[in-house]
């Protein structure tokens, strides 16, 4: 029998992981595989492309990402469905599939040409978060040196990723960048994998202005199960991760609330998970403490479902 639950996760690192290490998606030693994503009702995961800065061409480094996505999409495509528009979202419920989105992590690689953004997406690419930690010619991650916030290259990208519906990722980036998109950007944005400020001071997690202009916005935000964004001492379990989604809810952020667990992105994970089939044990927690069964399943998948679909739909703000 499966786990009571459906699942949506804004942010993985696993198809990077097993590019790198020659396993598959099906079954692997990492945090996520379709074998733990089948013990769930539902699952539709975002797997991100990361553009290591290191890499000698970072455009090279994401077509291989996505080439090897797509060959695990191939072995797998009787279980498995690739959501690129509204319809393929509304599949994947209907015919009991594993959705996957596909997404960028650094937009470094679109290497300043709005034309490598454009047949990324028709690569099938619909997310991409704009910066990881460092600078890039479209806009300053967490600890970037400079500090600033969307280039003018960057302005370009974020509007032309609005005429393609295309999603705007601002975790990792500094303030500035999080407010410079905010005014730039006429659709919603997601916070695909960062906790609370308040909770667990640290540059990756959002301030509570932040929190409430991606509520005012309807925007989303994904908790990141990392330990380290969790606490202050790097050590975290199940009430560690509740403590942020407590956070969030108090400021009235019921309908942006969703999971960006951070799958494969991080050394290590709370105590109580140690991979994608025990993530059950969060769930079983929020019922545990009080969370209605209608807002468990906003949190665990259906927030993210409606903003994925709204803005599949070209739905502005």
């Amino acid at each position: 029998m499966p786990y009571p639950y459906q699942v949506f996760d804004a942010h993985c690192d696993t198809i990077s992981e097993i590019l790198d290490s020659g396993e598959e998606l099906v079954s692997n030693q990492r945090h996520l595989n379709l074998e733990w994503m089948r013990c769930y009702n539902g699952y539709i995961q975002i797997f991100a492309a990361w553009i290591d800065e290191k890499q000698p061409n970072w455009l090279v480094r994401a077509l291989q990402i996505i080439d090897c996505f797509y060959a695990e999409m191939q072995k797998n495509k009787d279980s498995l469905l690739l959501i690129t528009d509204s319809s393929t979202l509304q599949r994947v419920k209907e015919e009991k599939k594993i959705g996957a989105v596909l997404s960028i992590e650094d937009a470094r690689c679109l290497c300043g040409s709005l034309a490598n953004l454009r047949m990324l997406h028709r690569l099938g690419v619909r997310a991409i978060t704009l910066s990881w930690n460092h600078d890039n010619d479209v806009a300053d991650g967490t600890f970037s040196v400079r500090n600033a916030g969307l280039t003018p290259f960057g302005k370009e990208v974020v509007k032309e990723m609005n005429r393609l519906q295309m999603v705007i990722d601002v975790s990792h980036m500094t303030r500035k960048g999080f407010w410079d998109v905010m005014e730039v950007s006429d659709m919603p944005v997601i916070a695909s994998h960062s906790n609370c400020d308040a909770v667990c001071p640290h540059p990756r997690n959002l301030d509570d202005g932040q929190i409430l202009e991606l509520i005012r916005t309807g925007g989303m935000i994904g908790l990141n199960i990392y330990p380290e964004f969790l606490t202050a001492n790097g050590t975290a379990d199940l009430d560690d991760i509740l403590r942020h989604s407590d956070h969030i809810l108090s400021l009235g952020g019921e309908r942006i609330l969703g999971l960006g667990t951070d799958f494969d992105g991080v050394p290590k994970l709370p105590e109580g998970i140690s991979h994608a089939g025990e993530l059950y044990r969060l769930f079983d927690k929020m019922k545990q403490i009080g969370y209605k069964d209608s807002l468990i399943e906003d949190i665990t998948h259906r927030n993210f479902e409606n903003f994925l679909d709204k803005m599949l739909k070209n739905e502005k703000k």
